[in-house]
């Protein structure tokens, strides 16, 4: 992928040949076209951006982002993933307060600026390759989905990208901020969530793929051997030069050093402000915190620089027993499994979603393959890159229905082949206006009109007419497909009353499920994390603990049917919680006190349904 921006000219064939739009003309049309994809793909995300009740996942996450504003205490844990979302998540909080719009709009708005990143490859795209890359990026249906949800996959794709952009773009230009915007990103993208690490193997892969592609010439005089043996006299030539150069030149070699050193310390930086810990770390965000245990926090350490070293070895420690475990839980995955999960993705997930990108991927390909008398080096390295991302991802995923948001990281790469794809049936449509073939171009706008239609039909179904059904092939189950905002009304009421807000009961005092709470406890949920209301399980009464946490309700526990009763009369509770299935929670008697707001779902599953029971004493004598 090396050369100079004058290299690049076979790379990034010219557009001529045609009529072109006016906003395709010259690189300013260009930009202007992606940025006007952009400006779409924002509004396309905030378009009814909190209607679909919060996931399990995002609950969880949230929960743990809003107790760090109101606590003070984070920590790094990977089974919350990277803490970028969290901070952002916190900050936002505190401006225009907890709702399932402002958890998810940090995603959303990296989400919809994430087709700006096709103007960092447009020096080996044509024009309107650029600008169907950044349409695949803007409306792909799995991208504009969870870029309307509170995960981290697509931050961590959408930086990944943006870094990989930087880098092929300091190669380009041989500018210094592409360096700085790289390390930047990179940075962003490890903070994000920890298969950042993935993307920088699948990129080492790809990039093997092309050197032996490089190398392995059919036909030409020189074997493989002797290119990287005319490679290497011309690196050994090109430093005997700069040991013997000008001190002029000398200077010039050592400024880029610098800046490459300059690079790593933003990096460094920004790792630390990212996973450093606050408040009591750890210790701040359990139940019973062993007050022995002190850790220096990131304001801490800014009010004392003596406390830096402290505050490093903590970060680095929590991040070293934390990030590299993300990936130790596929102990148990047999080939079948793994068969099973590779079908679901590539068909369920890439066909059934995405077949456009994914088709469109494969002509590119062909297209710079074996049509185009010297391919590009940026589809192939894609390509492979992602191919690489669907063979390897199922045996990383640490449950089957995985796929459904990790097909993101497969997706994103390939949207630069399938950009070529595209642009090939354009310019023969194009072609085919100019010397008016009416066949031709019959053809091709039913090719373009197949393609438009396809997208929108799954954007549209999957994204905003069915986005929390089962029956969505997007949909992970602990999607709850209850309108919980009634339950969330009520306690945002209850909250305003004085004193105990409301009661969860339980025949057993605690809210686990037998089996479930011990498959949690693997992926590091359990029970001595400090959870509010106290006796419910995150593996279980998510997302209610989101709810509970947003309304900032004053909660308590109780599982004696007779002494429910008199702490209900005593104290004048306005909310009761119970389960659908206890036969113990006396109906009859909450009746005649209250009203049954609702029965409601945490999330379509297997397993026992967790319902809940949501009865108010608000407005009644």
């Amino acid at each position: 992928m090396a050369g100079s921006a004058s290299d690049q000219r076979t790379e990034a064939p010219s557009s001529s040949g045609g009529p072109l739009p006016v906003w395709l003309r010259g690189s300013s049309g260009v930009t202007v076209g992606v940025v006007c994809v952009a400006l779409a793909a924002i509004v396309a995300r905030l378009v009814l951006l909190g209607a679909r009740p919060a996931h399990f996942d995002e609950a969880r996450v949230a929960y743990w982002a809003l107790y760090a504003l109101e606590d003070g205490h984070y920590a790094y844990r990977h089974i919350v993933h990277g803490p970028f979302i969290q901070h952002v998540d916190r900050w936002l909080f505190g401006l225009f307060g907890a709702s399932d719009f402002t958890m998810r709009l940090p995603v959303a708005l990296v989400g919809g600026l994430l087709p700006l990143s096709a103007l960092l490859f447009r020096d080996r795209l044509r024009n309107e390759e650029t600008v169907a890359l950044a349409l695949f990026l803007a409306f792909n249906p799995v991208l504009l989905y969870y870029s309307r949800f509170m995960r981290s996959d697509v931050l961590v794709a959408a930086f990944m990208f943006t870094a990989l952009g930087m880098l092929i773009r300091l190669l380009d230009r041989r500018k210094v901020r592409y360096l700085y915007g790289a390390a930047f990103f990179l940075a962003l993208g490890i903070a994000s969530k920890e298969n950042a690490v993935l993307y920088v193997l699948t990129w080492m892969g790809a990039g093997a793929l092309v050197l032996d592609r490089a190398l392995d010439r059919p036909g030409s005089d020189r074997t493989g051997v002797q290119r990287l043996v005319g490679w290497g006299t011309t690196a050994r030539k090109r430093g005997d030069g700069i040991l013997g150069a000008s001190p002029e030149r000398k200077r010039r070699v050592l400024g880029y050093a610098g800046h490459v050193v300059a690079a790593l310390l933003l990096f460094g930086l920004v790792w630390l402000f990212m996973f450093a810990p606050r408040g009591d770390g750890l210790e701040g965000l359990k139940s019973f915190p062993d007050t022995s245990k002190s850790t220096v926090g990131l304001w801490e350490a800014f009010g004392d620089p003596g406390k830096w070293p402290a505050l490093f070895d903590a970060t680095y420690s929590q991040f070293h027993s934390e990030f590299f475990a993300w990936g130790d839980k596929t102990d148990a995955l047999t080939f079948g499994d793994y068969q099973e999960r590779l079908s679901d993705a590539l068909f369920d997930g890439l066909i059934g979603t995405s077949g456009a990108l994914v088709l469109l991927a494969v002509a590119g390909f062909i297209r710079e393959r074996y049509t185009a008398a010297d391919g590009r080096t940026l589809v192939f390295f894609l390509c492979y890159a992602g191919v690489a991302s669907l063979v390897g991802y199922p045996l990383g995923l640490s449950i089957g229905g995985g796929w459904k948001w990790n097909n993101i990281h497969i997706l994103v790469p390939l949207a630069i082949p399938a950009a070529v794809g595209l642009g090939v049936f354009y310019r023969w449509g194009r072609d085919a206006f100019g010397e008016d073939d009416p066949i031709d171009v019959a053809l091709t706008s039913l090719i373009l009109l197949l393609v438009v239609t396809s997208v929108a039909w799954s954007g549209v179904t999957h994204v905003y007419t069915n986005p929390q059904h089962k029956s969505n092939d997007i949909v992970q189950f602990a999607q709850p497909h209850d309108d919980l905002d009634p339950m969330l009304e009520t306690l945002e009421e209850a909250s305003d009353s004085e004193g105990l807000d409301a009661i969860v009961y339980s025949e057993t005092g605690n809210w686990t499920e037998i089996g479930h709470h011990s498959l949690l406890n693997n992926h590091g949920i359990d029970n001595h994390w400090n959870v509010r209301p106290a006796c419910t399980d995150l593996g279980v009464f998510l997302p209610a603990h989101w709810h509970f946490q947003q309304a900032g309700v004053n909660a308590t526990c109780d599982y004696q049917p007779e002494v429910f009763k008199q702490r209900i009369q005593r104290e004048s509770v306005p909310v009761v919680v119970t389960k659908v299935r206890d036969d113990t929670v006396p109906r009859e008697w909450l009746r005649e006190r209250f009203t049954l707001v609702g029965n409601f779902s945490m999330r379509y599953t297997e397993r026992a349904d967790p319902t809940l029971q949501v009865w108010s004493r608000v407005g009644k004598n």
